[in-house]
């Protein structure tokens, strides 16, 4: 299946900048696990909740740069994960996209609180 998320372009070339000009952006992982703290909440409450083990295994990976979701990863219990997101057409199972519900109530959250790390980044450097 194929990934699907909000992307902010020209991050990168934002990063590679401010470390050109001496900033610490390993500072950003703060930022980036508070957004995915708030991103793994929210999916879980987006969840379909029959027994509620669906919801129990949203997890967020932990990077420096990225925050990724991930719901019944490593699961062998629980292999309809993928089927809640993007539903299963022979068996009449329709797409619930709850995944894709999280990114679309957060992404606007997600934007600010990277131009807001990013201003103080530079505002801590003197810019």
């Amino acid at each position: 299946m194929a990934e699907r998320g909000m992307t902010v372009h020209g991050l990168r070339e934002v990063v590679r900048g401010m470390e050109r000009l001496g900033v610490d952006v390993q500072d950003l992982k703060a930022a980036f696990q508070k957004i995915g703290t708030k991103a793994e909440a929210q999916a879980k409450m987006n969840a379909p909740k029959v027994s509620g083990r669906l919801a129990d295994t949203v997890r967020q990976s932990k990077r420096k740069n990225a925050v990724i979701l991930m719901a019944g990863y490593n699961s062998k219990r629980l292999p309809y994960a993928a089927v809640h997101e993007y539903g299963w057409d022979v068996r009449g199972i329709p797409a619930k996209r709850y995944m894709r519900r999280t990114v679309d109530q957060l992404g606007g959250y997600a934007v600010k609180e990277l131009e807001d790390e990013l201003r103080a980044l530079l505002r801590k450097r003197g810019f």
